[in-house]
């Protein structure tokens, strides 16, 4: 595509307002700061953190730490760079009028407040986190309104306040180089000019916010040299970052921001000007910057069209995508959404995302939420100024479908019993979308960005809540040794850990699951799904149904099969993880089994650092069939007309030979700590898990488990669980008999292979068979 028609593109300054009532916002906001630039001209622009005293051309960076900075003495002072990668900081920054003006050594040092002490003291920017970033975008950020008051009035005070920040700011990264990387790491491959990933250099929206007003002010000399600061900024970009995610779509966001400021292609003499750079977007591509058809290409599924990253990403970025793609729409008169027809298809899929009580699932790098309907209504916006009735007819459909307090029946339309994305290896299985009596599970392996070492992952919903969750990201998210250790690690997932050591890489996963059999049925639905455990070469199974019996209710059915290839199997652990303050584990006449403390289930022996992370533990031999109850005790008065005060998730598991069950501690759920309308303090409250240890193979003596969510409004409808042994030609088909509160009964069978399964006059042949016999 010639993108020549851009010349003609007017530019939106999206900081930009002309309403008046704004307007006047802006002016009483910026009064302190016209008054201090009136009796000090460099009041402002002297608290920018810049190398004011070397001008250092250099910055080291030494892995994802500042160093030192170095090189020539430039003729403008330099633009400071970042502290360290993370957020984390022994410093916090003073407020603007207790900054130190013009605040450099020959270190790079700053003057900050001791987060111990509450002193002010000069620092080494390692120390500070990002906050050398954020002082200079706060800075910024006040130059932009003030350049917007001045768009809107001519008043040449704001011009003042904002035209000198502009260009110090500018010629500070117009005479600086890209950070260096002592250790000649991938991080070299990152840094952009002012911190230390190219996707965090926010700077450039309040530039290129305020450029086209400001630009005019300054000399020519200047202006050449801010524009080529700009297409430096913007060759970095290029030049740097990660293309095959959502770092490639922020990357695109700052190029057109860039571009979109920029004087035509043949305004310089290397022809990169304003087309150059858009047409990079659309239709280049460089190792670490892909044009937009070949990031979606990569990004989205064929069948179904769902982003590849973990849910918290995915929404996020078809949200980012729909936007952006939007406003290149509406500024460069380029249409993306014509190019790129996954992306409304992307849209429509958005909803599988949702469980009944229409908060995302949570795998992956996730804090679950409700749905955001920022992507919907970017191609809302689009539909209407392209007149295109059917598409904004169905794009107002769904923000209206995905409201918390929609009706039932309008997020139905957008939601089916069962959904599979073979491209993040992610299968649902619903019986509707009704908080209180629906159920749904989500089952995950690892495929894509932003993954887990999970395995074969479920998350169990009931009542209100994912009452079976995962486990969450880590206090530091995904840069903490928590994170690394526990949170992204099998053990914190409902899943089955071989020999104590599954694993393998998370962030960026290649292990899915592949799916054996699948089907809705009138009672419901069941998957069969298959995973290679990579680390012990095991073979494992995982067969999960829910049985539905309408407005009465209904359950779970889990049954995990395990073992090594080589027969070397030492041990299986099946981990399950629920909500609730309680835990109770009682036998066949509701007398809670004898548990003993243990020391079992630890890291000593070779086994996953997450097993340390277990505390409070108990076990007893499973030697008997026994009922487990997790309960849940509703703190939030909000909730209790929807779930009542008490929730209950009752799992009922089988005895087997050379089998233990451990009653455990898990750390705290961070998936859930900024979830609305928590049932109680989730950030306070350890995870009640339970854990089933198989001695020697888990695929004759398979793990199995029915769960039943019920609550104080709604009582369960299960009364009693007995495990069976059905004649079948493999010999490894289970059976369970579960008896209703009605009466009635219910015959579940369940084999590794697709064969003949027999018990007394009942016959049926598959994977998996439910027979109802009424009493």
């Amino acid at each position: 595509m010639l993108l020549s028609l851009l010349l003609l593109a007017p530019f939106t300054m999206y900081g930009a307002s002309n309403n008046a009532q704004d307007i006047s916002k802006l002016k009483k906001s910026l009064e302190p700061y016209i008054k201090h630039v009136a009796t000090q001209q460099d009041w402002l622009t002297s608290r920018l953190q810049m190398y004011w005293a070397t001008h250092a051309t250099d910055v080291y960076v030494n892995g994802e730490a500042f160093s030192h900075p170095g090189g020539e003495r430039a003729p403008e002072p330099t633009v400071k760079f970042n502290g360290t990668r993370s957020t984390a900081s022994q410093y916090n920054r003073p407020q603007l009028e207790n900054v130190v003006p013009y605040d450099d050594d020959s270190t790079g040092s700053v003057t900050y407040i001791n987060r111990a002490t509450g002193k002010m003291e000069r620092t080494n920017p390692n120390k500070t986190g990002c906050n050398i970033a954020n002082v200079n975008q706060q800075i910024l950020s006040i130059a932009r309104d003030a350049a917007t008051v001045y768009a809107a009035t001519g008043d040449t005070a704001y011009a003042r306040l904002a035209l000198p920040v502009l260009r110090t700011f500018l010629l500070g990264i117009y005479y600086r180089h890209v950070p260096v990387d002592l250790n000649h790491g991938q991080q070299q491959t990152l840094v952009g000019y002012t911190t230390f990933e190219v996707i965090h250099e926010d700077a450039i929206n309040r530039i290129t916010d305020m450029y086209p007003t400001l630009r005019p002010l300054l000399s020519a000399t200047d202006q050449q040299r801010c524009d080529d600061a700009l297409r430096h900024w913007a060759e970095n970009i290029i030049a740097n970052g990660v293309p095959h995610n959502n770092w490639d779509l922020f990357q695109a966001e700052f190029i057109a921001r860039i571009a979109m400021v920029l004087q035509p292609d043949s305004s310089y003499a290397d022809g990169h000007g304003r087309q150059y750079y858009l047409d990079y977007i659309v239709n280049r591509s460089s190792v670490r910057q892909w044009n937009l058809k070949k990031l979606a290409a990569f990004g989205f599924g064929s069948n179904p069209v769902v982003w590849y990253e973990s849910p918290g990403y995915s929404t996020t970025v078809v949200g980012d995508f729909c936007d952006f793609a939007n406003r290149m729409d509406r500024d460069a008169h380029v249409d993306v959404f014509a190019m790129l027809p996954q992306l409304t298809k992307a849209v429509a899929n958005l909803p599988q995302y949702l469980f009944p009580n229409r908060m995302i699932c949570g795998f992956g790098d996730t804090h679950p939420n409700y749905l955001n309907t920022k992507a919907a209504k970017a191609v809302l916006d689009y539909a209407e100024r392209h007149q295109r009735t059917a598409l904004a007819d169905s794009m107002r459909t769904l923000i209206a479908a995905i409201a918390p307090t929609a009706p039932v029946s309008d997020v139905s339309k957008w939601v089916t019993p069962m959904f599979y994305a073979p491209n993040v290896s992610w299968l649902v299985q619903r019986t509707g979308m009704d908080a209180r009596h629906s159920l749904m599970v989500s089952l995950n392996g690892s495929l894509g960005n932003h993954q887990h070492a999970n395995g074969l992952s479920m998350e169990l919903f009931g009542k209100g809540y994912v009452l079976g969750p995962d486990a969450g990201i880590g206090m530091s998210t995904y840069s903490g040794l928590d994170y690394a250790e526990y949170y992204s690690q099998m053990p914190a997932h409902n899943t089955v850990v071989v020999d104590g050591v599954s694993s393998y890489p998370v962030m960026m996963s290649q292990h899915a699951f592949h799916v054996v059999d699948s089907a809705v049925t009138s009672w419901g639905s069941y998957s069969v799904l298959y995973f290679r455990e990579p680390e012990t070469n095991a073979l494992q199974q995982r067969t999960t149904a829910i049985v539905n019996h309408g407005a009465r209710g209904g359950y779970y059915v889990d049954v995990f099969r395990s073992h090594r290839a080589d027969g070397n199997d030492q041990m299986h652990d099946y981990f399950y993880h629920n909500l609730g303050q309680t835990l109770s584990i009682t036998d066949s006449t509701g007398r809670e089994i004898a548990m003993q403390p243990t020391t079992d289930l630890a890291f000593a022996g070779g086994h996953l650092y997450a097993y340390s992370y277990l505390y409070d533990k108990y076990k007893a031999p499973l030697n008997e069939p026994l009922c487990i109850k997790f309960t849940v005790n509703q703190t939030n008065e909000k909730m209790l007309p929807l779930t009542g005060r008490n929730i209950t998730m009752s799992m009922y598991v089988p005895a087997d030979t050379g089998r233990t069950i451990y009653k455990v501690l898990s750390p705290v759920n961070l998936e859930y700590e900024r979830m609305p309308n928590q049932p109680y303090n989730i950030k306070k409250q350890p995870v009640l898990t339970v854990v089933m240890r198989q001695q020697g193979e888990a695929w004759h003596h398979p793990f199995a488990a029915v769960y039943e969510p019920s609550s104080s409004l709604d009582a369960p409808i299960v009364k009693h669980v007995e495990w069976l042994k059905p004649q079948s030609k493999s010999g490894d088909a289970a059976g369970i008999r579960v008896t209703l509160s009605d009466g009635s009964t219910d015959y579940i069978f369940s084999s590794p292979v697709a064969e003949p399964m027999r018990y007394g006059k009942i016959k049926v042949r598959g994977r998996f068979a439910v027979v109802h016999a009424d009493r």
